[in-house]
């Protein structure tokens, strides 16, 4: 492997949150054929300089799942227990694991570098995120209520929403602003199950 082609690896990397596509590759290692591209892909991956997290996508060994799971699918946001505990509202939560919220189907995508589970919402509720290098990450109002409303639907979470969660990190404003998308039976459900009215 050629030093020059490690050290432009690297420096486009870091400015892509170390995940790489086939379409990044080919602009950074310019006119070669697609063969010689993946014979120098596979240098990489051998040398451990990247993993292959799926066809057509890369990624350094340190790359977070959450910048991954934005280059696998570009419309999701981070949520759940991944956000609550990022702010501390909640205990850890596994390193190598994290849940995103999409449109469509659910799915659990899983590579060397662990595993995102996509959770389906309705079009209507996919709000509440900013974006961060390219990534978007629920507020953390909207986590909680992301939280409140799968345990709704019936999934169990590795936490208790009522117990588990430092409410008083929440905005009240935020919150209430949020509730107002919901539908009213999970409006009741969550007033009643998190102490919250």
């Amino acid at each position: 492997m050629k030093a020059s082609d490690l050290k432009m690896l690297e420096r486009w990397s870091e400015e892509l949150d170390g995940v790489l596509t086939m379409p990044d590759l080919k602009v950074l290692f310019g006119d070669q054929t697609e063969a010689a591209l993946y014979k120098k892909l596979q240098r990489f991956i051998d040398a451990e300089v990247l993993v292959k997290v799926k066809r057509g996508v890369y990624a350094r060994p340190d790359a977070s799942l959450a910048a991954i799971a934005g280059r696998v699918v570009p419309d999701c946001y981070v949520s759940l227990g991944t956000i609550l505990a990022r702010h501390a509202a909640i205990g850890a939560v596994p390193a190598r694991r994290i849940q995103a919220i999409r449109v469509g189907r659910p799915r659990v995508f899983s590579c060397a570098l662990g595993a995102i589970e996509f959770l389906s919402i309705r079009p209507a509720l996919f709000f509440g995120f900013t974006e961060d290098g390219g990534v978007r990450y629920a507020t953390l109002e909207k986590a909680y209520l992301d939280a409140c409303y799968y345990v709704w639907r019936g999934r169990r979470l590795s936490f208790d929403v009522a117990e588990d969660v430092n409410v008083e990190r929440l905005s009240r404003d935020r919150i209430d602003a949020y509730l107002r998308r919901y539908s009213p039976p999970f409006v009741s459900f969550f007033t009643e199950l998190c102490r919250y009215g």
